[in-house]
Order: structure tokens, then sequence, then C-alpha cells
């Protein structure tokens, strides 16, 4: 598997996003994932964080283009489907991780 970088987009960059990165710690865990970074970045920034990223998330809505893997985390912080929220992720880094 080769190193992934994880961009985690929030609102601030601070609060969301940390708590999002803890769960997505979870995830590469449970899923096998060991050679990864985890970047944070406020909504604002995330356009000029994306290149460093190979895989990006965001825990609130965005309407602009991303040209990476992207998945919305927001279960996270809401606790609505987040069963389903970690099974999507780990599959899509997974596959980041292999390609």
């Amino acid at each position: 598997m080769k190193p992934i970088t994880i961009l985690i987009a929030c609102g601030s960059g601070i609060a969301t996003s940390t708590l999002a990165a803890d769960e997505v710690k979870a995830v590469c865990q449970a899923y096998g994932i060991n050679n990864y970074q985890i970047i944070k970045s406020s909504m604002q920034e995330l356009q000029s964080a994306l290149p460093n990223a190979d895989v990006v998330l965001t825990t609130s809505v965005y309407r602009g283009t991303i040209e990476k893997p992207y998945l919305s985390v927001s279960a996270f912080i809401t606790g609505i489907n987040e069963d389903k929220t970690r099974q999507k992720l780990g599959e899509l880094l997974q596959d980041v991780a292999n390609t």
C-alpha cells in the first residue's frame, strides 16, 4: 500500500475536523491502513490544500469541484449513518492506497 494523505475540511479547520480525524484514524486501523497522514483545513482553505491530498473528506456540504476522491463524513459529527460512512470511507481509502 502506498502512503496516502487525507485532507479533512470543516467550517473552521479546527473543531469538527478534529472529531472526524479521530474517526478516520479508527477506520484506517480497522481497514489495515497504516501509512497515512491527516491534514486539516477550513472549507475556505480547501482549494489551496487540495494539491497535497490524495483523499478529501468534509464535515459539511462543499459545493465546489474536487478533482480527487471525495466523501462527506458529516455522519461522524451527527451520528446518523455512521456505520455506512465508516464502510464507505474504509473502502475508499483502501482503493486509494492500492492504486
